[in-house]
């Protein structure tokens, strides 16, 4: 085989080269093809041999490193070994995985970067309550309730009892640590009461790292950040009446009570509402990978600040980044991600990275198209959401008869053809999140529908023209880049989805144009995951 070749690195630090030029036959590939995708960068991809002495034991070249170059020794595919079957009598085959896939291996990863669901709060343990009897007289656990619109969570001391506690436990998980606490406190200048929070070594409340009272003296605050000393498992709350004597039937209530996780990065935005930036917490899911990455380079920093998101078991490093995707990049649209040459991971605007490319019809290129598509279109978005007491709420555009109505919502192009529907609104699910989240959610969703409205194919042979007139064989163009067809009568860039290049035949075959409906399966995904936390 001409113009391409790979090179395989076994974990001896030994190079088996394989190319049509090579004076062994047996590293002469019978057929090579490579794919490429977004969001994921490299695919798949496979190289047919002769059953070579070099590649007897297959099962030791497992998680090789292989690189497909052209011309130039320009890297044209780079991914690892994942199996070494026998295709024929005489042949082999490497199966190979592009190096976005590790981040499916990894599915141990647990993290609470911000937690606002009030019902990760929940009553003392049996252990703890029967410690709690030897001090006070009665002990409760906490609920919800809505305080000035906002979800809080309540204790009470009943008038019937006498030095009564209540107490709320916050378990984060095994594995994971509570950095800060934020509160916005309610019922304040109790005399007799006293309220605190803050975290605990254990559900019984052995060692404990708690505030001063927040409710007398110097101490009465209405909010503020509690930062202990000591990062532990379980946060804790509690609030009773210090002694026999005093005012009974009395309450606490909590506001925007908030758990940040001990993951190390910087709190973003202003309290009450502080979160993490997008950008921030797909720079450290790529951190805890053997993949590369550089914040404001390869992953580009984003400026909508997630009101909640937390991992308490399980998951893919693949499922976080999906997931924050759907959060939004700094053009108010899904950004897209993958992996290419030395194995760096980015996560960028579409249309921001990669090439375009120059076509013709009559030379080499095949096109398709499927036509515009109505079921994209949407004049606006209803977004509907969980508060963190799990009340639903919604915001949306004017008309949709939401708790909100904004025009952010509404697509005001005059040209959308969904507007010759009256009320023609999309209804989307958004999970746990505050009205801020669930905005900017519906705005990804308006701005994802709307913008691409076309798909197609296009088969492409021989060679391509990029921006600059300069010429390129086909296995150049990759999911990411741009094409147009400049004998169509449209000629705006049309976005490359995902691409296959297959050596035998030496053409390109491209999935161009509107993707099918990736950000509404992931925010449905979203939604799922969040309810369940």
């Amino acid at each position: 085989m001409s113009y391409i070749a790979a090179s395989l690195t076994l974990a001896d630090g030994r190079v088996l080269r394989f190319g049509g030029d090579e004076s062994d036959p047996e590293n002469v590939p019978y057929d090579l093809s490579f794919d490429t995708s977004i969001p994921g960068g490299f695919g798949s991809a496979s190289i047919t041999l002769p059953k070579p002495a070099s590649l007897y034991k297959d099962d030791a070249k497992l998680f090789s490193d292989v690189t497909i170059y052209g011309p130039g020794r320009k890297v044209l595919y780079e991914g690892y070994v994942t199996g070494v079957p026998q295709v024929g009598a005489g042949e082999i085959q490497l199966e190979l995985a592009g190096w976005s896939t590790v981040l499916d291996r990894i599915q141990t990863f647990k993290q609470i970067f911000v937690d606002r669901d009030l019902s990760r709060w929940t009553d003392p343990t049996r252990a703890h309550r029967i410690g709690a009897l030897a001090v006070f007289n009665s002990v409760a656990g906490p609920s919800t309730e809505t305080d000035s619109s906002l979800p809080a969570l309540a204790f009470t001391a009943p008038a019937t009892e006498v030095n009564p506690v209540s107490y709320a436990l916050y378990d984060a998980g095994s594995g994971l640590q509570i950095a800060s606490i934020y509160y916005d406190i309610t019922s304040l200048s109790l005399a007799t009461y006293f309220g605190q929070l803050g975290t605990s070594s254990d559900d019984i409340a052995t060692v404990t790292d708690l505030t001063a009272d927040l409710l007398t003296g110097t101490n009465s605050a209405a909010s503020g950040t509690h930062t202990p000393t000591a990062s532990y498992r379980y946060g804790l709350i509690q609030f009773g009446l210090t002694g026999t004597v005093g005012a009974k039937d009395q309450s606490m209530a909590i506001r925007r009570l908030a758990v940040f996780g001990n993951h190390g990065l910087t709190k973003r935005g202003t309290a009450p509402d502080q979160g993490y930036y997008s950008s921030d917490v797909v720079n450290y899911v790529i951190g805890q990978s053997p993949l590369n990455a550089t914040l404001g380079d390869s992953i580009e920093e984003t400026s909508f600040v997630i009101p909640h998101l937390a991992y308490y078991d399980d998951v893919s490093l693949t499922q976080v980044i999906e997931e924050v995707t759907t959060l939004g990049g700094s053009q108010n649209v899904p950004n897209e991600w993958g992996v290419y040459e030395d194995r760096t991971f980015f996560w960028k605007s579409p249309g921001s990275y990669g090439r375009t490319w120059h076509v013709w019809r009559d030379e080499v290129a095949t096109p398709s198209s499927e036509g515009p598509d109505a079921d994209r279109r949407v004049a606006g978005v209803k977004v509907l959401y969980q508060d963190g007491a799990g009340t639903t709420r919604s915001v949306g555009p004017p008309g949709s008869n939401a708790d909100i109505e904004t025009e952010v919502l509404l697509d005001v192009d005059p040209e959308n053809p969904a507007h010759r529907i009256p009320g023609a609104f999309a209804i989307q699910q958004a999970g746990i999140t505050n009205v801020f989240g669930a905005a900017n959610i519906g705005v990804l969703v308006l701005n994802e529908r709307n913008r691409l409205q076309w798909r197609g194919s296009v088969e492409l042979q021989g060679e391509v023209l990029d921006a600059n007139g300069n010429t390129y064989p086909v296995s150049e163009v990759r999911a990411g880049d741009e094409i147009v067809i400049d004998d169509s009568e449209d000629l705006s860039p049309r976005p490359i989805n995902a691409t296959t290049y297959n050596h035998s035949s030496m053409t390109t075959s491209a999935s161009v144009g509107a993707r099918r409906d990736t950000l509404e399966a992931l925010l449905s995904q979203l939604s799922a995951v969040t309810d369940r936390l």
